[in-house]
């Protein structure tokens, strides 16, 4: 079994490619000029994901390892990292007539009718990795702020609201599932003949995309499933009576005698002054 604090280790290691590939993805979109409605909204899912990512890196270990979500939120965080690379593989090829970023006839129509399938697929994807990374940043903020603080009624209320938060990203998640299956059958079932010309090819790249986004959202299950599990009040009174139960060992001056001052971080035992 991997040692707690390597498992922590392993999810940042996957924020980094996931940050480096999501602006990559960011800057060759936010070059495209006069692009097609779908592809600005991209745009703001690409930053809203950067941006999560981001507030990522804020949690500390001591909360990754409370929640004990970082093998399925390393999960998560590699398939955004995917989808990322992958998309914008697309998007290079489909863009291959333009130059500097003014879009050729010929691609600005590929983007705006063709691939559009594609488009929206990538950006309910993004979407989804968004409210997972927000969730967790959202719960490990709540962890953190019951470190040293008792369990009050203002406390109670703030869990309440996290706990509502959590079933609403299910239920987002659950809802999406449904229309996305309901399209994989629908897109498996069409003939070539019902689809555009190039249809061979469009269709076979969206399917693959939204089996992609159908990966992701079984993934954001794991997570959000754990962290309902973890916003329980019963959960968070025991993580909070855990961390003021930890004692530390206070020695006073050299070999135990003369004076020094620290500052001390929950609570106090084993206390000894004077003599060696």
């Amino acid at each position: 079994m991997a040692e707690p604090f390597s498992i922590v280790a392993s999810v940042v290691g996957v924020v980094f490619p996931a940050l480096h590939g999501t602006r990559l993805l960011l800057d060759d979109l936010q070059k495209l000029k006069d692009a097609p409605e779908t592809i600005r909204c991209l745009v703001e899912d690409v930053h809203s994901v950067e941006m999560a990512l981001t507030t990522l890196q804020t949690v500390e270990d001591q909360e990754w390892l409370s929640l004990g979500i970082a093998e399925e939120s390393r999960t998560t965080i590699s398939t955004c990292t995917k989808a990322c690379d992958q998309f914008r593989a697309k998007l290079q090829h489909w863009t291959r007539h333009s130059e500097d970023g003014k879009l050729a006839r010929k691609d600005r129509a590929s983007l705006g009718f063709l691939k559009a399938r594609q488009i929206t697929a990538m950006s309910e994807q993004l979407q989804n990795c968004k409210l997972t990374i927000s969730s967790i940043v959202s719960i490990a903020t709540l962890y953190s702020s019951i470190r040293h603080t008792r369990m009050t009624e203002g406390i109670k209320k703030i869990i309440s609201t996290k706990q509502t938060e959590i079933e609403g990203a299910i239920t987002t998640r659950d809802k999406k599932l449904i229309v996305l299956e309901n399209k994989l059958e629908e897109l498996s079932l069409s003939s070539d003949e019902q689809e555009a010309a190039g249809s061979t090819e469009s269709k076979a790249e969206a399917l693959q995309q939204l089996e992609e986004e159908r990966k992701a959202l079984n993934a954001s299950r794991e997570v959000l499933n754990k962290l309902l599990s973890k916003s329980q009040e019963e959960a968070i009174a025991k993580a909070a009576a855990k961390n003021q139960s930890h004692s530390s060992t206070v020695i006073f001056g050299n070999q135990n005698s003369g004076f020094q001052a620290g500052s001390i971080y929950g609570g106090i035992s084993k206390i000894s002054f004077g003599g060696k």
